[in-house]
C-alpha cells in the first residue's frame, strides 16, 4: 500500500505516457493480420534493445525518466521498445494499407549479424571513444541500416522514407500529448543541457530526428531480412 501511495501523475509519467501509444499499436495489429508477427517480433527485440540502452547509456547522458521501480526494473523502456518498435516496423503498411510478401529473391538473414554489429559498434564508437551523447548512437544505426536496405533494394527507398516521416508526426503528436497532461515533462526528464537546444513546440529536436531514424530503418529491415516485397492489400 505504502509503494501505492507514492506513485504520483509526475513519477509514472514514464508507464502512462507510453500508454498513449497502445490505442495506435493494437489499431495495426488487430486490423492488419499479416502485420502481427513482425510487430510481435521488431517489439521484442527493440524492447530487449531499450532496457540495455537505457541501463547503460540514455539514462546517463540524455534522460532520467521515473521508473515505477526505480533502477531496479527498467519495465517502462521495455514497453516503449515494443510499442514504439512494433509501431515504426509496420508504420508504412498501417497508414497506407500495404502488406509485406514473399518475393523470388534470396533472404538476407545474416543481416540480423551485421545490424547487431553496427548498432554495437556505433555505441562504443560515438560514446565511449569520441563522447557523444548517446542520442547520437540512438540515430545513426537506423540510418545506416536503412541506407544498406536502400542499396540492397531500390524499391524500399519510398517506404521508408515515408515511415520516417509518419513515425516523425507520431512522435510529435504523441509527445504534445503528454505535455498537454504534464507540461513540464521535458525540462523535468530530459538532460536539456546536454542536447541542441533546439525545440520544436517544445519537444527536442533530437526526438524527432530519432523518431525518422527508427521509421526510416525498421520499416525495410525485415522486408530485406525474409526476401520480402510490398503490394497493396
Amino acid at each position: 500500500m505504502d509503494f501505492l501511495n507514492q506513485l504520483t501523475w509526475q513519477n509514472t509519467s514514464y508507464l502512462w505516457g507510453i500508454t498513449l501509444l497502445l490505442p495506435l499499436w493494437l489499431y495495426g495489429f488487430i486490423k492488419y493480420k499479416g502485420s502481427r508477427n513482425e510487430m510481435l517480433r521488431s517489439g521484442l527485440i527493440f524492447g530487449v534493445g531499450s532496457i540495455l540502452i537505457g541501463y547503460f547509456y540514455a539514462t546517463k547522458d540524455y534522460w532520467n525518466p521515473p521508473y515505477i521501480f526505480n533502477n531496479v526494473l527498467h519495465f517502462e523502456d521495455f514497453l516503449y521498445g515494443f510499442f514504439f518498435g512494433g509501431l515504426a516496423s509496420e508504420i508504412f503498411e498501417i497508414i497506407l494499407g500495404k502488406k509485406s510478401i514473399k518475393r523470388a529473391k534470396k533472404p538476407h538473414k545474416k543481416f540480423v549479424i551485421i545490424a547487431l554489429i553496427i548498432t554495437i559498434a556505433t555505441f562504443v564508437i560515438c560514446v565511449n571513444i569520441l563522447k557523444l551523447n548517446s542520442i547520437v548512437a540512438h540515430i545513426l544505426p537506423p540510418m545506416i541500416i536503412g541506407l544498406i536496405c536502400i542499396v540492397y533494394r531500390r524499391d524500399f527507398i519510398v517506404p521508408a522514407l515515408l515511415s520516417g516521416l509518419f513515425l516523425v508526426i507520431i512522435t510529435f503528436a504523441w509527445q504534445s500529448l503528454i505535455m498537454l497532461f504534464y507540461p513540464e515533462v521535458i525540462s523535468n526528464i530530459w538532460y536539456v543541457q546536454n542536447l541542441s537546444g533546439v525545440l520544436i513546440s517544445g519537444i527536442p529536436l533530437e526526438e524527432l530526428i530519432f523518431g525518422f531514424s527508427l521509421g526510416f530503418g525498421a520499416s525495410c529491415f525485415y522486408e530485406l531480412l525474409m526476401g520480402y516485397e510490398y503490394t497493396k492489400k
